[in-house]
């Protein structure tokens, strides 16, 4: 969730664009495809400037997806998922995302308040660029659910990122419609690559911003929990409110971008609302 306050702007727009007529679709067909669901929806996030920041921004962003059945999702902060296998709880297959970047004036066209951050100037801009991989979730019981995924970024960054994580699910009853929470520990690994491009300071970037040079190894970036509780409003309707809290790792949070102007402690927390199509 973190990631949705870096939009792209074209594709954000665009993936908004395809949703709005996958809707429009489905408002006239009275019905969409058979094994198809579109979501259509909107959130707001408070969440660091940037990965590491102590500045703190709302951010209002998109929030649109599409799915077949349990084989095949796609949306603006997930990306796109395949399952090739989906059998006793096991789930795996190939995964794309896309790594938004950071730009070096600190700032995303969807930020209506919070903290502008001068922190990133001399460091120049991280390009986004898309993630390729795999994921891999298993169902260790009922409720409690193991998941990793492994991603090379083609351009930007580089790097070679990995996130892996436990969350505890469960619904609970009495109400209109059941309400749904998920929690669980979360950590990302990633490559020297990684590193560099987002806390790693060359000699023209310390020269240009002050900082002193800094080039970090790869290994753990960050580690913390997070947890969401998905409430349907209607049959169609559903909000969910979602926060976490991440520590950086060492050679991330050794960086003087975060010892000097930043915190190695990251919170977020943001609410989203969707309407869906099926």
């Amino acid at each position: 969730m973190v990631l949705m306050t870096r939009f792209a702007p074209r594709f954000a727009f665009s993936a908004t664009l395809i949703v709005a007529a996958l809707a429009g679709t489905a408002a006239n067909a009275q019905s969409f495809p058979d094994g198809w669901t579109a979501t259509a929806g909107a959130g707001a996030i408070y969440a660091p400037a940037y990965q590491g920041s102590d500045d703190y921004q709302l951010s209002l962003v998109p929030d649109v997806s599409v799915k077949y059945r349990e084989d095949f999702e796609a949306s603006v902060h997930k990306g796109v998922r395949y399952n090739l296998v989906n059998y006793n709880g096991l789930r795996a297959g190939p995964i794309a995302r896309y790594d938004f970047g950071r730009d070096e004036d600190g700032d995303s066209i969807f930020r209506v308040g919070g903290d502008e951050t001068n922190d990133l100037r001399g460091l120049g801009d991280v390009d986004g660029a898309p993630e390729l991989g795999g994921f891999i979730e298993y169902d260790i019981l009922p409720f409690l659910e193991a998941k990793a995924e492994l991603r090379q970024a083609i351009g930007g960054h580089e790097g070679l990122v990995g996130d892996l994580g436990v969350n505890y699910k469960t619904q609970v009853g009495g109400f209109d419609r059941p309400v749904y929470f998920s929690a669980g520990p979360r950590m990302r690994i990633a490559s020297e690559d990684y590193t560099e491009s987002y806390f790693g300071i060359d000699a023209g970037q310390s020269a240009r911003s002050g900082l002193g040079a800094y080039s970090p190894d790869g290994g753990v970036v960050s580690y913390g929990m997070g947890g969401s509780v998905t409430v349907p409003v209607t049959e169609k309707v559903r909000t969910t409110v979602f926060a976490g809290y991440d520590r950086l790792g060492d050679e991330a949070a050794d960086s003087p971008l975060v010892e000097q102007r930043g915190s190695a402690n990251q919170g977020m927390a943001g609410i989203t609302i969707g309407y869906s199509f099926n």
